[in-house]
């Protein structure tokens, strides 16, 4: 049988990366017209397994902890060469990823670098440049996770070669859900100090998640003496390695009064804790400038909760009926519209649509998986 690489080693340091794999994964997974032409093999270290091991006997595991480059070229030209692997999918084309070019699907999650290029280093963008444009130039099929990113490939590389497929994906939680217990979720409240009613916000502290127009917002929300009773939560990596002086501007107006009392920032969390902040959370704030195709709002759709987000383009091509949009440059707009939905929130009639039906959503997730693997069928089919 042939088989599809995914090959998770180039994404150790981008837990997003891997995530982004699996879901994929369960797309292809979810075709029947897949399965029966090909086995899915995934390539990873021992430390990220745990992320791929729900698939059971679906797909082949290969464990590789070395750290050689000469040693893992030489094991991944065995896996590839010799044991039937057709395609690698989000292959990279660096020194060893470049000696399996012909049998490449690549990935581009966004242009982040071409519209928001004020938040990189000049040495990065011009190696993102480079990265990107390789990929384009070749006749691969390059997978885009939205329209939104085929357009931006057209604007700042219009001579591109390669052929382009939109694949959307889901994000498969359902074994973190399956987990989630009473007591699972009196534990981390507990853990976290999570006993009042409470605004999420998941997103590590990159400068173009744009966290600080959702801390201005909360300042005005507390400078008018409103939502005493809420707490802001914060969850997600502190560091922006591009901006590393960002996390520090963040604190200077959340570790000030009237603003310190509601913030609880906790950091990187476990991935089945952060969604059992999720679950418990009245609703979720997403106010990122820029995505390729947001897993945090496709965590919310699982758990069915209402969410605010940022008006950008995939945002509007991503959203469902439970999401508002709203300036992402207007702190003042967002302070009011989170203080309308926190009144919506506390009204008796509205409990249930902002506590979410989570089997509802765990089912549109399995319907839309089905619909994204079509996509994917006409890449490996």
């Amino acid at each position: 049988m042939k088989k599809i690489l995914f090959n998770g080693l180039g994404n150790r340091g981008w837990i997003g990366g891997l995530y982004y794999l699996k879901n994929i994964i369960f797309s292809c997974l979810e075709s029947e017209k897949i399965k029966k032409e090909y086995r899915i093999v995934v390539l990873i270290d021992s430390a990220h397994a745990d992320i791929f091991t729900c698939f059971g006997n679906r797909i082949d595991l290969h464990i590789y902890d070395g750290t050689n480059k000469a040693k893992l070229a030489l094991y991944e030209m065995n896996l590839i060469w010799l044991h039937g692997v057709k395609y690698c999918y989000a292959l990279e084309l660096n020194k060893i990823g470049s000696l399996f070019a012909s049998r490449g699907i690549f990935w581009i999650p966004d242009f982040q670098h071409k519209t928001l290029p004020e938040f990189f280093q000049p040495e990065e963008l011009a190696r993102k440049d480079v990265t990107d444009r390789k990929m384009t130039e070749l006749p691969n099929t390059l997978v885009l996770s939205s329209e939104d990113a085929r357009h931006d490939l057209e604007r700042f590389y219009p001579e591109h070669k390669c052929r382009t497929q939109v694949v959307h994906f889901v994000s498969y939680i359902e074994p973190e859900l399956r987990t989630i217990t009473p007591e699972l979720e009196r534990g981390v409240a507990d853990k976290f100090g999570l006993h009042k009613k409470y605004v999420y916000l998941p997103n590590q502290f990159w400068k173009h998640k744009n966290h600080v127009v959702a801390v201005r917002a909360i300042e005005r929300i507390k400078k008018r003496g409103l939502l005493a009773d809420y707490d802001f939560v914060f969850t997600g990596n502190l560091e922006d390695y591009r901006n590393p002086e960002y996390i520090n501007e963040l604190k200077a107006i959340m570790e000030t009064e009237p603003v310190a009392g509601s913030i609880r920032l906790l950091g990187f969390v476990e991935r089945t804790e952060q969604l059992c902040i999720m679950k418990n959370a009245a609703f979720i704030v997403q106010p990122s400038l820029c995505e390729g195709w947001g897993t945090v709002l496709e965590d919310a759709k699982v758990l069915d909760k209402a969410v605010l987000l940022s008006n950008i383009p995939v945002h509007r091509e991503q959203k469902n009926e439970k999401c508002t949009l709203f300036d992402p440059h207007d702190p003042d707009a967002l302070a009011d519209l989170i203080v309308e939905t926190a009144e919506r929130a506390d009204r008796p009639e509205e409990a249930a649509y902002f506590a979410g039906d989570m089997m509802a959503g765990m089912a549109n997730m399995y319907r839309e998986a089905g619909e994204y693997a079509k996509a994917l069928e006409k890449i490996f089919v």
